[in-house]
């Protein structure tokens, strides 16, 4: 088969697309014929080494935590799925990912797609849509009828969180650039804060219940973000953490979060898009060999760049 593969930690010219062998199953494994993956920031921190302790990789490694695509074969004791299921998953980080043209996948993982979207397009959601659910309603406990700041709401996750947050009902306040406004009063965020000319303490007429923090401030700077918060609100950060000790002397939560593989949420987000019309926001979509040039322009893209693996399926 065809994959991006890199054979030692490195800048964006270590990836190579080269041949590699199609992957053995475990008994409680699916190989998915790949439709198409994801380039996550976190790929790239990975490839550059800088979680070499937290998450150790085999060489040759292959990127991608997220996936879609058709089961092609089964381990034994896998139950629920068959062969031919449309699926999509999050893929565990330090194993070999979604750039290949198949990947094995434990099936735990592994959920139906979403039906009302194309089956490539399902890639985009798992990372993005889980980060946001468990933000917004493990962590935050998001009701309806609060106010939630999302900042970099035009994001991979953050325009997601944008819909889950009005699915349940909460005013939502986003920060984007401005060329990202009309995406997001149509993702229907309520108020829209340019964080690039706008300082949002100026912009907010009264506190928010809930914080969602994508934004790659410092910690000093998502501290400052606290004093938004309602007494007893959340701050719940997928990046630098706020100081919890200041968070206490306010009166308020602060949260540092990472996102779990969980298929239970997955199933409900892939229900939710299949019947509220919440979707990704693809911004750019480019086929396997040119993941490289993708890594490349890390920090410079805003949505969601969908990596196009077999134009066949």
């Amino acid at each position: 088969m065809k994959a991006i593969r890199y054979h030692e930690f490195g800048e964006p010219d270590v990836l190579q697309f080269e041949d590699a062998p199609i992957p053995s199953l475990a008994s409680d494994e699916v190989l998915i014929k790949v439709a198409a993956t994801t380039f996550n920031p976190a790929d790239a921190y990975i490839r550059m080494g800088y979680f070499k302790n937290l998450l150790p990789v085999e060489f040759p490694f292959i990127p991608g935590m997220d996936v879609s695509g058709v089961i092609e074969k089964k381990g034994d004791l896998v139950k629920g799925l068959k062969v031919g299921d449309e699926v999509f998953s999050l893929l565990e980080m330090n194993r070999n990912g979604g750039a290949a043209e198949y990947v094995a996948a434990k099936a735990v993982n592994v959920v139906i797609a979403p039906q009302s979207i194309c089956l490539p397009d399902a890639a985009s959601i798992p990372s993005g849509g889980l980060t946001a659910w468990q933000g917004l309603f493990e962590h935050g406990d998001l009701q309806q009828g609060q106010r939630v700041l999302i900042t970099a709401a035009a994001g991979g996750v953050g325009s997601i969180a944008t819909q889950l947050a009005k699915w349940k009902g909460a005013y939502v306040i986003g920060t984007s650039s401005e060329r990202s406004f009309s995406k997001l009063k149509e993702l229907g965020a309520d108020q829209i804060i340019n964080y690039k000319s706008e300082k949002i303490p100026y912009k907010l007429d009264e506190k928010v219940d809930l914080i969602f923090n994508l934004s790659p401030l410092s910690s000093d700077d998502v501290t400052s973000l606290l004093g938004l918060l309602k007494e007893g609100g959340t701050l719940v950060s997928a990046l630098n953490p706020a100081d919890e000790n200041k968070a206490k002397e306010m009166g308020v939560n602060a949260i540092r979060m990472g996102v779990k593989r969980n298929a239970g949420q997955l199933s409900q987000i892939a229900e939710l898009v299949n019947n509220y019309d919440i979707k990704p926001y693809i911004t750019e979509r480019v086929t396997l060999n040119q993941l490289a040039s993708v890594h490349k322009k890390a920090g410079q893209t805003h949505g969601k760049v969908l990596i196009l693996v077999n134009d066949k399926i």
